[in-house]
């Protein structure tokens, strides 16, 4: 159930629908974000090949401020076919300073 909700709130971190809407980003402490990337971490041990994983641990490892971990994850999710919105993505370049 813990995994369900887990999965179920990181989903909803970058589901914005228009450039007007402004996301609601759930609130979580350092310790849960950590528990959050480890339970991620552990799904695509388990699956290398499950997108969504990427996809939320990115999102995790970006509001850790870990911009070079969730650099990794977004190239790896889009190696296998997910595409990030252009806002997360030009949000990640000015947070991270960098140009990929």
């Amino acid at each position: 159930m813990r995994k369900a909700l887990v999965l179920l709130c990181l989903g909803l971190i970058g589901c914005a629908t228009s450039a007007k809407e402004t996301p609601v980003v759930p609130v979580f402490s350092e310790m849960e974000m950590d528990k959050i990337i480890s339970t991620f971490s552990e799904t695509i041990k388990n699956n290398p090949n499950y997108t969504g994983a990427y996809y939320n641990r990115a999102m995790a490892y970006f509001h850790k401020n870990n911009y070079a971990q969730c650099w990794q994850d977004v190239h790896k999710a889009e190696s296998l076919g997910l595409k990030f919105s252009a806002n997360f993505l030009a949000s990640l370049r000015k947070s991270s300073g960098r140009q990929e």
